[in-house]
């Protein structure tokens, strides 16, 4: 079984990219299954069409972020994630090894997961107040955090926001959230203590 998979990477190292889009559709669907199994452990190739990869997504703008977060629906994900973050056009991308590109779509996955658990964790805490009132219905999405950031820094054209790079929005969000949860426990102090000397 291991020699077995061996010789079938060793024929898909000769394959491109475009041969793997016509010929996967012409396997079936168990060789389908055991060919993407394969390539889901294809590692980030060092350079593509001559360009270094990077070794992690903190340098690129919330705009790409936002760009990738979109690419499912698109007719050639990967085509459009080489496109956002290399700059790589499609026709280029056609001739690549495919275990380069599903390498290279492997790390951007595992990438933008750990991209999203950090905002998911400043995430901030409710008061079943607020709750009631209804705050988790004010999640506006992408749209919310690049009026919120405009807001904050005194921008005037939201659009200049998307190429502010990810980390520094989320360094400022991390900021305001904790700032808001020490004013909420400061605010809780003085209610208590009011009521300990009424």
């Amino acid at each position: 079984m291991a020699k077995n998979k061996t010789r079938k990477r060793k024929r898909m190292k000769l394959t491109t990219y475009g041969e793997f889009l016509v010929l996967l559709p012409c396997c079936v669907e168990e060789h389908q299954k055991e060919l993407l199994e394969l390539l889901s452990h294809a590692e980030r190739p060092a350079f593509v069409c001559g360009k270094e990869t990077p070794a992690n997504l903190n340098m690129i703008t919330y705009g790409q972020l936002d760009d990738l977060s979109r690419i499912a629906n698109t007719a050639d994900p990967a085509a459009e994630v080489f496109k956002i973050l290399m700059g790589i056009e499609a026709p280029q991308v056609y001739p690549l090894n495919v275990f380069d590109v599903f390498g290279f779509m492997n790390f951007v996955k595992e990438e933008v997961n750990r991209i999203n658990k950090l905002f998911q964790e400043i995430t901030p805490s409710h008061t079943s107040e607020e709750i009631a009132a209804g705050i988790e219905d004010l999640n506006f999405g992408t749209f919310g955090i690049i009026d919120w950031y405009a807001r904050r820094m005194g921008i005037t054209n939201q659009d200049e926001v998307y190429s502010v790079a990810w980390v520094r929005i989320y360094t400022c969000m991390k900021n305001d959230n904790e700032q808001q949860e020490y004013e909420k426990r400061l605010n809780k102090q003085y209610i208590n203590r009011q009521k300990r000397r009424s």
